[in-house]
């Protein structure tokens, strides 16, 4: 594999080109026994095409002119397809050329263009115009990146697997260095990426099983227990903050996580809860509906010695799986039925004879 390193794009895929090579297509170039390919376009932020792509800008992909999808096709390289975006007029703090790598998401710019992310400008140093070298390369799957945020804010998210499953959907690599951006609930939350692995420069994330592990957000204060006082309290905190291992904040992130998910249990429904009533004994009666019984008895009481002027509402405590059909009606004062209501319901009611439609037949 060939990733940020000046070495020849070299892989065995079963015995290479054999006699036959194909003329070489043009802005290309060959690199030992593989081909490789890498061009110079002018750079421009997302923000500066034409179509309306500007939530491209929380990705790892890039728009590419058509051109460029005829030559690869062209040549004989590995998918998905990777490329490395190169800065030669700038370096880094170490000596190194500026680079990141990408994947591609359309074929759609201007010939002589790419259009990147935002973060990918910054990363690279690149403004508007811009010369930038794009160069094709195979990673890695990657099994491991290490993450940090920049804000503490990337704490107040409720499920941190579920938000960066999501947005790491959008990229095809990562790249140690590179300052990515995701976005969340319409709030920008900046990610260093810190390490990789297997390799320790750059990855293919590409429908890979990809373990992600976080350091501790800029400005994150990690809690200590106070021990002493004065100086040597405030020695014991620093230094605790120092060694503090960088899984920590992983750690809390779970712990939320835990939590949420336990009060979301806690308020699912849960069917059949109530406990069984048998009918054959009466004195094997469960607790619940002795209870019931018993705190039936207490409400009587307690409702004897309420006065009629009391209009506070009493709550109605029934156990799980007791049903509750009303009480028991009480007229008004004044509103007994008179004589002549009586007399009405003591006549006969649906008074009429049956007719048959098909009289029966005498024997």
């Amino acid at each position: 594999y060939a990733d940020d390193s000046d070495d020849d794009f070299a892989m065995d895929i079963g015995g290479g080109f054999g006699g036959f090579m194909p003329p070489r297509p043009l802005h290309a170039r060959y690199t030992g026994r593989q081909r490789q390919f890498t061009k110079f376009y002018s750079a421009y932020p997302i923000a500066a095409y034409q179509g309306n792509k500007m939530d491209a800008n929380y990705g790892g992909k890039i728009f590419m002119p058509p051109s460029a999808l005829d030559e690869i096709s062209q040549l004989e390289v590995v998918y998905p397809l990777l490329f490395k975006l190169q800065n030669d007029e700038e370096e880094s703090s170490s000596g190194t050329k500026l680079r990141t790598h990408c994947g591609v998401l359309e074929f759609t710019a201007e010939e002589g263009r790419v259009y990147l992310p935002q973060w990918m400008m910054d990363t690279l140093r690149l403004s508007p115009g811009s010369a930038v070298e794009v160069i094709n390369v195979a990673l890695l799957h990657g099994s491991l990146v290490k993450l940090q945020p920049q804000s503490v804010d990337f704490l107040d998210i409720s499920d941190h697997r579920a938000v960066l499953e999501n947005a790491l959907r959008r990229f095809s690599a990562l790249t140690v260095g590179d300052m990515i951006t995701i976005e969340y609930n319409n709030h920008e939350y900046k990610l260093n990426v810190l390490e990789t692995q297997p390799s320790p420069s750059a990855i293919n994330i590409v429908e890979t099983d990809l373990s992600v592990d976080f350091a501790p957000p800029i400005g994150y204060v990690e809690p200590t227990a106070q021990s002493g006082t004065g100086s040597q309290a405030s020695n014991s905190s620093s230094m605790a903050n120092i060694n503090q291992p960088a899984s920590s904040m992983a750690k809390d992130i779970r712990q939320k996580e835990d939590a949420a998910k336990g009060e979301a249990a806690s308020l699912r429904f849960q069917a059949f809860r109530g406990a069984g009533v048998r009918l054959s004994s009466g004195a094997d009666k469960p607790s619940s509906v002795r209870s019931y019984a018993s705190s039936s008895a207490d409400n009587n009481e307690q409702s004897q010695d309420i006065s009629p002027d009391d209009e506070t509402p009493v709550p109605l405590d029934l156990p799980i799986g007791t049903l509750f059909f009303g009480y028991k009606l009480i007229p008004l004062p004044g509103s007994e039925p008179t004589d002549a209501d009586a007399n009405d319901t003591n006549e006969d009611k649906f008074q009429g004879e049956g007719r048959a439609l098909r009289q029966r037949r005498k024997r």
